[in-house]
């Protein structure tokens, strides 16, 4: 079986991430997809079951998207692969490319009536 692997965060989960898991379905029967589990932060405000819920309300199937959880305690990920051996880029329209969840974190926290610090993820240490 075909397997895709998508790593992120997933703060929040949102259109541009849906579009990449559905890009990966176009050519794998399915998709695991690894989310970082971070410390709650205003930059990561979303527990994992949370972010899950989001993922599973668009990929209902878990057997077509499975998703597991791996743990980044200082959001310090740095993803490497080896050298280009069946590695793709996932490469999307350029209104989907300029999501940003920095944004989608601003906005609900503005509509929450709070300040979002966007350098809040460099004073937690």
């Amino acid at each position: 079986m075909k397997t895709g692997l998508f790593v992120g965060r997933f703060q929040p989960f949102h259109d541009g991430h849906k579009k990449c898991i559905e890009k990966i379905l176009q050519t794998c029967e399915r998709c695991i997809v690894m989310m970082r589990e971070t410390e709650k932060t205003e930059k990561n405000p979303f527990d994992f079951e949370k972010r899950k819920a989001m993922i599973r309300a668009a990929f209902p199937d878990a057997d077509q998207v499975e998703i597991q959880a791996f743990t980044d305690p200082g959001a310090e990920l740095t993803v490497f692969i080896g050298r280009d051996v069946g590695y793709e880029l996932i490469q999307l329209d350029e209104k989907t490319e300029n999501i940003s969840a920095t944004d989608i974190r601003k906005k609900l926290y503005d509509d929450a009536g709070k300040t979002y610090d966007k350098e809040a993820h460099l004073k937690v240490k």
